[in-house]
Order: C-alpha cells, then structure tokens, then sequence
C-alpha cells in the first residue's frame, strides 16, 4: 500500500491516494520536523522547542506522546502502522526513499547531475523538470515553528538550485525565448538572487532585446547598491561587460556553476 509524506508545499500524508489526517497546529509540527529528519531518531526535547520554543508547558513530554499516539492511531487506520519508532531518546519516522517526497526529489537531481556528467542535456532537463514538478507550493507552508522554517529554507534553496540549473541547461539548449518569462518572475520573486538576474539578462540578449538585458543589470544594481551596500559580484559585472562590448550571443556566458 503506497505510503507518501509531501513537506514540498503544504504538509499532507497520503495512504494508498487518500488523506490521513494529521491533527492540529502541534501534530503537524511534530510531524513535520520527523519528516524532515526521516529515519533518524528526533530527541523529544527537540520536538518539545519546535513546539512551544524556550516557553514550554510543564506538560509538554507528555503532550509530545500524546501527539505520536494520536498520529500512530491515524496511520494504523489507514493501513500503515509503525511509521514512528520510538526510541529511548525520542521518536524516529521510517520511511522508504520513494515514501517522501523531498527524498524523491533529491534522488531526481542526483540522476540529473549524473545526466549533465554524461553530456545528455536534454535527458537532465527532463529530468529536473520532474523533480520540480514535485513541488507544490513553498515548503511546509503554513507552520511557523522556527525549527520547521529552518528545515524549509533548506529545502527551497535545493529548489533553487535545482531550477537555475534548468534554467542554465535550457539556456545551453537554445530555448533562451521560452523560459524569459519565468525568468523574469524569478528574478521578481528573488530580488537579491544574483545568478537569476544573470540567467534573465543573458536570455534576454541572446533573444536579442539587448536593451531590456542591461535594464535587468541597472535595475539589479541599483538595488544591491542602495538596500545591502554592495556592488553587483564579477559574473553579473562579466555579463554586462560582455554585452557592451557586444560579444557573439551565443559566446556569452553565465559563470555560475552548479556546485555538487
């Protein structure tokens, strides 16, 4: 019977294509930040600061077993019992690679980064278009427990990343027209994302709007400058500089490598 836990966008469990229900504020947190811990053993004290923070109520152990208990009864209910271990220390949720949905998602880049070493593109591209599809919304949307947005800062960064290297490949295969609109939601959505703005200036010269390309470098400059202080890094100044100079587009490119 098909188990799978999606922290990639709101926190849901599903058994065999059905809902389970989770519980209230306090379940979905403790069982956000096992999910995010899977297969390692979470201290209950933990779970506890997840909770209720450095306030926590004489109670809070005890509320913590009575959460496990409450969930552990849902997923017997559903047909899936022992998902949570409890161990001396604290509580360990068991899940197969193909159980969470973040885990399928890091399987997918690792096999898109072992396409891109063998020179198979367009196969990676696919690829990372799949392990994005993933996504639902922003990670664990919803709790606000610090520990849990910590977890899904993470999990956005790998995000991230993962959709820049898209965006790079596509740029590598041509498709520069097709993806400047994303990109320019992109660079909307992260103001500060310096890789972003260089992708969307490099699409937007190679689709020949030379113009709108340094707009994108005026626009991203003026904001590092006048909110952080600093000057744009070295692949953003290259990138300008090599569109002044009005290099070959197709010779035009991005610096930012996709670091393993």
């Amino acid at each position: 019977m098909p188990v799978i836990f999606n922290i990639l966008g709101p926190l849901s469990v599903a058994v065999d294509g059905e809902l389970v229900p989770i519980g209230g504020r306090r379940a979905r947190i403790v069982l956000a930040v096992l999910a995010l811990e899977a297969n390692w053993v979470v201290p209950v004290d933990d779970l506890v600061d997840a909770v209720w923070g450095s306030s926590p109520p004489a109670s809070a152990r005890t509320q913590i077993r009575i959460c496990i208990s409450s969930m552990r009864r849902s997923f017997a209910a559903a047909g899936a019992p022992d998902l949570i271990e409890t161990h001396p220390q604290g509580y360990r949720l068991i899940l197969a690679e193909d159980q969470l949905d973040a885990t399928i998602f890091d399987a997918r880049v690792r096999r898109a980064r072992s396409l891109i070493a063998g020179g198979h593109l367009k196969e990676a591209t696919d690829t990372l278009r799949r392990a994005l599809s993933l996504w639902t919304g922003p990670a664990l949307v919803g709790l606000t427990s610090p520990p849990v947005q910590s977890g899904a800062r993470r999990l956005e960064e790998a995000r991230l990343r993962a959709v820049e290297e898209r965006v790079r490949l596509d740029l590598e295969l041509g498709r520069h027209q097709d993806i400047i609109g994303e990109l320019m939601q992109l660079a909307a959505d992260h103001p500060y994302r310096e890789h972003l703005h260089a992708q969307l200036m490099l699409g937007l010269y190679r689709s020949h709007r030379t113009a709108e390309a340094l707009e994108v470098y005026r626009r991203i400059r003026s904001t590092l400058v006048e909110e952080l202080g600093i000057e744009p890094g070295p692949e953003l100044a290259d990138l300008e500089k090599s569109i002044l100079l009005g290099m070959e587009r197709d010779q035009v490119v991005g610096n930012g490598a996709w670091a393993s």
